[in-house]
């Protein structure tokens, strides 16, 4: 009696594994032998639960889940395709915990598992293999070789590589400096780009009084005012600061991702010139020091009117160095320390004691402020007839050129009625012109081009300037190719200070 209990509990199993497909025969549906002996595909495949045929690592293009389903790009073959997904598909991290459908975002590298007749998706995962860098601001696309820098590392970058942007495909040339982005690879490799911030534009309006005076966006952009400057600022919220010869004033700006501010500084007040007295203490004491490209004695203070003003130091073997200063109270001491050059690097610049001040970030000139220029040319042929800024500054109508400097670059293309474009370009040092043709512009909706009404006329004419980009968009000489680091401190004195009887005794150590 047990042992008739005893088989026909094995036949039940063998019955279940059968069913389930956890046998060796299983795993072989669908396949079948030809008179030569060799496996071949029938196309035939059981369809249960967590069951596939074909497994992949790609990148998710987008996640529709109004028809359940996830287009993908496979990075080496570079084919897209969509697989379609319910209640069956395992969603998981990529530490195998749960997740669901609605977590995984565009642009992350997963792991899949599908029927690939079906186009039905099994499981999806966030591949345990992919690193990922969040809120990147250091990173140089424009690398020999299809390369590309994240901070100091240095990664592969295909022609490919699938980069997004409010939900949408775009290019690499599409991103500038002041973008935010997350990246995303495999090893050696990038996979994904996603631009988290994105950028708009900045334009003064009325601003004759300000011509050759300076302009701060934040802790973001500060540079000189120039005629027809058209800024690429960083989406956000900001106070804006502009000076020029003691006259000041300050805005508050709102800038939305790929749209143009307009702001209007007809108002601008002039209050009585304003002049403070400002200490140097300079290391070693053998360096000369420029400000405003002007010689100082910087034994007695020295007195500077409010506002910004360049400061430059250099010494016999030590690094030089230009940084800004914000004149902004009667008194205040500065310390600056030069680094000792060094044979294998002669660009670095030491972090120089700052009493009585705070540090801002410059976008428009970097530590070195000349990078290579050869005789060669940029020529923007196409769209035609659009306005066109390097860096910022107005070159003139398409087609125009300018002169070829090593090292990135922003370009904007800007007509009136029509979407403003930004795109970065990297030019090397190679002996060769360069020719660029752009996508011609897209339309404006025409309720957003009827609120510009400080927008240029498209016909309007302007002379075909072509100044030098020796000090525009700079980077370091060692490295054509690499994007300025952090730019010049811009160092403010906000505080006022009574005169103290000696100098020793002004200012405080202050945190930025």
């Amino acid at each position: 009696m047990h042992g008739r209990i005893s088989q026909a509990a094995a036949v039940i199993v063998v019955l279940a594994l059968l069913i389930t497909g956890c046998t060796s025969q299983a795993s072989s549906i669908g396949m079948a032998k030809d008179k030569a002996g060799k496996v071949v595909d029938t196309g035939f495949t059981v369809s249960t639960v967590g069951s596939y045929d074909s497994a992949d690592t790609a990148v998710v293009m987008s996640v529709d889940q109004q028809n359940n389903s996830v287009t993908l790009m496979n990075m080496d073959a570079g084919r897209q395709y969509t697989l379609y997904y319910d209640g069956t598909t395992y969603v998981k991290d990529k530490y195998d915990g749960p997740m669901t459908i609605s977590q995984v975002r565009a642009g992350d590298v997963v792991d899949v598992n599908f029927l690939k007749g079906k186009r039905q998706l099994a499981s999806i995962q966030l591949s345990p293999k992919a690193w990922i860098y969040d809120n990147v601001e250091n990173y140089d696309l424009g690398g020999i070789n299809k390369t590309a820098n994240i901070g100091s590392k240095t990664y592969s970058l295909p022609e490919d590589v699938v980069v997004l942007s409010d939900g949408k495909r775009t290019e690499v040339m599409d991103i500038v400096t002041q973008d935010l982005l997350s990246i995303r690879g495999i090893d050696h490799k990038i996979y994904s780009i996603n631009v988290e911030k994105g950028h708009g534009y900045l334009r003064l309006k009325n601003d004759q009084a300000l011509i050759g005076g300076w302009i701060e966006v934040g802790n973001t952009v500060i540079r000189e005012i120039t005629e027809d400057m058209l800024l690429v600022v960083p989406e956000g919220s900001y106070q804006v600061f502009l000076s020029n010869n003691g006259a000041s004033c300050t805005k508050d700006i709102i800038v939305e991702r790929d749209k143009e501010v307009v702001l209007d500084v007809g108002d601008l007040e002039v209050p009585q010139d304003k002049t403070g007295r400002i200490v140097l203490s300079v290391t070693p004491d053998t360096a000369k020091v420029k400000i405003d490209n002007r010689t100082v004695d910087i034994s007695n203070p020295v007195e500077l009117t409010y506002g910004i003003h360049q400061i430059y130091l250099e010494a016999e073997g030590y690094d030089s160095l230009r940084k800004y200063i914000q004149v902004g109270s009667e008194y205040a001491k500065i310390s600056f320390t030069l680094e000792k050059k060094k044979e294998d690097d002669s660009s670095s610049i030491s972090q120089n004691s700052i009493e009585d001040t705070k540090s801002k970030e410059d976008s428009s000139v970097s530590d070195n402020t000349l990078n290579s220029t050869s005789g060669n040319k940029v020529y923007i042929d196409a769209p035609k007839n659009v306005e066109v800024y390097v860096d910022g500054n107005y070159r003139g109508i398409s087609p125009v050129s300018f002169k070829k400097v090593t090292g990135s670059h922003t370009v904007t293309l800007r007509k009136s009625g029509y979407k403003t474009k930004s795109y970065t370009i990297y030019l090397y040092n190679d002996g060769e012109d360069i020719t660029y043709s752009f996508s011609d512009l897209e339309k404006e909706d025409s309720s957003v081009s009827n609120n510009k009404n400080n927008s240029k006329s498209e016909n309007s004419t302007r002379e075909d300037k072509e100044p030098d980009l020796d000090v525009v968009g700079t980077v370091s000489g060692n490295n054509p190719i690499k994007v300025p680091d952090p730019i010049d401190e811009v160092i403010t004195d906000e505080e006022e200070t009574k005169e103290p009887e000696t100098p020793d005794e002004a200012g405080s150590d202050k945190e930025p």
